[in-house]
């Protein structure tokens, strides 16, 4: 049966928005929003709640997530471990049934991922949820997407490696390495799926994925249909990734330190987002995309 009543928590942002779009499109749930009391968040469809809450206070969280069946949580990085410890608490006061944290990108529940220093708030958040699920409080669902794609196609600092407008490429350790990549609009259909049929994927990690690709499969569909030779920049990925998770060991968590270490997890020898060709995505019943289309989109 599906869940009815719906709390989503980062509403916004480039995994936030097209999931919010996805729960209100859907026309499945009623759905509340948790914001920050400082925030300016307003949703597009008056019929979603948006209520004011300070993260730090338990009881205050608990007295709002009363009543509902499911948590979906889509905040960055920095601030996802203390937040996501939060709300767990909160929502096995409250009764709440479900959550799913936000942990979409790298597989980080199998190796290398699980070591990876970058994603250690999910490892502890993952040994945090798991063992209250163990307990039989509370259920969760983890889904791991791999990178954004068509966001990262475009974004200023690349992160799939492609200056489009001025047809320049960073090929990580020759480019040949293939990964799983998702959509932004995939990740909203698949949490969608969960809540529709949530005992299904009770206490799963899913993996999905709309490709299994390289960058080399990437360069070659933007000079096509560019008309251009892309100017390449060679990068060892391994080097990038030691040198950038040596320094968040060190502390120090900046911005090259912090894309080093992702960029590290996708491309490099170990990366862990290549889990291959058969994932979750047909049991969520995604839809299968056309590589050169989104790649047109995105030029």
């Amino acid at each position: 049966m599906s869940y009815h009543k719906i709390v989503h928590i980062g509403p916004s942002g480039n995994v936030g928005t097209p999931v919010h779009k996805a729960l209100v499109d859907s026309g499945k749930f009623e759905i509340t929003v948790l914001s920050r009391k400082e925030s300016k968040f307003t949703s597009s469809n008056p019929s979603v709640k948006v209520i004011k809450v300070d993260f730090t206070n338990h009881q205050e969280l608990v007295e709002t997530l009363k009543g509902n069946e499911a948590v979906v949580i889509t905040i960055g990085l920095r601030e996802v471990e203390a937040t996501t410890k939060a709300l767990i608490d909160a929502s096995i006061d409250a009764g709440v049934k479900r959550i799913i944290p936000g942990e979409f990108g790298v597989d980080t529940h199998t190796q290398p991922g699980q070591s990876q220093t970058i994603y250690s708030p999910h490892h502890k958040i993952d040994e945090y949820l798991t063992g209250k699920s163990a307990a039989g409080v509370i259920e969760y669902t983890t889904i791991n997407t791999g990178p954004f794609f068509n966001w990262g196609l475009i974004v200023p600092h690349h992160l799939l490696g492609f200056d489009i407008p001025n047809k320049k490429a960073t090929l990580y350790n020759g480019g040949t390495l293939r990964w799983n990549t998702s959509n932004v609009e995939t990740i909203g259909a698949s949490v969608v799926s969960v809540f529709s049929t949530p005992e299904k994927f009770k206490n799963k990690n899913l993996l999905i994925s709309d490709f299994y690709i390289s960058q080399k499969e990437i360069l070659a569909i933007l000079e096509e249909e560019t008309g251009s030779k892309f100017e390449i920049t060679e990068t060892d990925a391994d080097k990038m990734e030691e040198d950038a998770e040596a320094g968040l060991r060190r502390g120090e968590w900046n911005f090259p330190n912090i894309l080093g270490a992702v960029l590290g997890s996708m491309f490099s020898s170990k990366g862990a987002c290549g889990w291959g060709e058969n994932d979750d995505s047909a049991s969520l019943g995604l839809e299968k995309k056309d590589l050169r289309t989104e790649i047109k989109k995105a030029i």
